[in-house]
């Protein structure tokens, strides 16, 4: 990519290569609904009964899709820890009798409070993987990716199946499309949580991957209504290839709202913010322990284009219990402008104190500002914040979440900046809706 704009002009091309040439799913325009997903609230440890409760738990917060995680399926290798039941995509009988039908539906008939609206289901799944603890690996060890008669080594107690050939192809594509076929699915999560340590040939790496566009295009072409989410640990495999067949991929596993700063901003030098999967979780973080406020993690996650939590809603503190429709509701307002708008990074976390960022719609109607404060300081004023992408002879109104109103012109926004005033106090964000008068 060649930009006589800047870094700024190579992202934008390259998210532009991206939304209009490259993808091609039905949502990759569309804004995305907020979610809930089950994994850090309640990871395995749950019943149909513990799922439904989670489910009007999300909906109340205003969430419009539930997904499922880990630990749905397995019998005779029932996935209650990750040692079991991995390449069984079977609903579990002990948690789901009836199986995935009758529990859809009954998510499906929760209303997402303040609206008529009916909440969405989506599922986790893992497809490559396999543990050596289940039905799929007694039946077929040799699908395995393996040299030889060396030793097969385990990650995450898994290992990989050898996507290169055709009869795993067919399975994997056979068993999710008797799981879809049982009930009302609307989101994948596709997980891929170990690398290949073992091949048979250098051209197996190769072959795996031709097999999974294979999959993965058998599975998106006829399921187009699908939101599919592409997962590597985290952000692993978030790559052109997958961006292809599905619209977005899970940034990372580290939800620090600290973090995720530097992961949001550098992913966007390549690929477009709207792509990107980002949640709110609990506090204390699960993957480095820091405390940061409701507010600030829910900026950063606002900064992409699919907004979800990560968390029971029972533990919740009744502050933030009360601030979390009002925090859906704006993310929602504002998210086609992340979806649509134009990105541009006007200051970056590992240059300021105060990193921000943008999108403004191609016609410069609309934009959208994200300014942050990372650490309190015996000098707290922040230095002026100079938009972009903005008609200079036009006038805007300026609305912030934090109370801040104002209008002014494209131009003073643009070589004067905002001044604005945040509190003393670390991990602190300002969201700012500006329209064209």
């Amino acid at each position: 990519m060649y930009s006589d704009n800047g870094f700024t002009g190579m992202s934008q091309s390259l998210h532009s290569l991206f939304k209009n040439q490259l993808s091609r799913s039905n949502h990759t325009w569309e804004t995305r609904p907020p979610l809930l997903n089950s994994w850090e609230g309640l990871a395995f440890d749950y019943n149909y009964t513990a799922m439904v409760e989670l489910a009007q738990g999300a909906a109340d917060l205003g969430c419009s899709l539930f997904v499922n995680d880990d630990g749905w399926f397995g019998n005779d290798f029932p996935r209650d820890n990750d040692t079991l039941g991995l390449g069984d995509w079977t609903p579990q009988k002990k948690k789901f009798p009836e199986g995935l039908g009758p529990y859809v539906e009954d998510v499906n008939a929760i209303t997402i409070a303040n609206s008529s609206k009916k909440m969405e289901f989506g599922l986790w799944f893992e497809p490559e993987m396999v543990n050596p603890k289940s039905d799929l690996y007694t039946k077929h060890p040799d699908w395995v990716l393996h040299s030889g008669t060396h030793n097969r080594t385990l990650v995450r107690n898994q290992l990989v199946l050898n996507l290169g050939l055709r009869e795993v192809q067919n399975y994997i594509v056979d068993t999710i499309e008797k799981v879809l076929e049982s009930a009302n699915i609307r989101y994948i999560k596709w997980d891929n949580n170990r690398g290949q340590h073992e091949l048979s040939s250098p051209a197996a790496n190769h072959a795996y991957i031709l097999g999974l566009y294979s999959v993965i295009d058998r599975l998106t072409t006829a399921h187009p209504e699908i939101l599919w989410e592409g997962c590597a640990s985290g952000g692993g495999r978030f790559d052109a290839g997958i961006l292809h067949y599905f619209p977005q991929s899970w940034t990372s596993d580290n939800t620090d709202g600290l973090e995720r700063l530097s992961i949001q901003f550098g992913t966007s030098y390549a690929y477009p913010p709207s792509a990107m999967g980002c949640h709110v979780s609990a506090v204390p973080n699960g993957q480095v322990g820091r405390i940061t406020p409701l507010a600030f993690r829910s900026a950063v996650a606002s900064m992409c284009g699919s907004y979800g939590l990560e968390l029971d809603p029972k533990d919740l503190e009744p502050e933030d219990r009360d601030a979390i429709p009002t925090l859906l509701a704006l993310q929602q307002e504002i998210n086609p402008l992340v979806m649509n708008g134009e990105f541009y990074r006007l200051a970056l976390p590992e240059q300021s104190n105060w990193p921000a960022a943008m999108f403004a719609l191609p016609d410069a109607s609309a934009a959208v500002v994200f300014v942050f404060k990372v650490r309190a300081g015996t000098k707290p004023v922040a230095p002026p914040v100079k938009l972009r992408g903005l008609d200079a002879k036009a006038k805007y109104e300026v609305v912030g979440d934090n109370g801040y109103e104002a209008t002014f012109s494209g131009s003073t926004l643009m070589n004067t900046g905002l001044s604005l005033e945040f509190p003393n106090a670390d991990y602190q964000s300002i969201i700012l809706k500006l329209k064209k008068t």
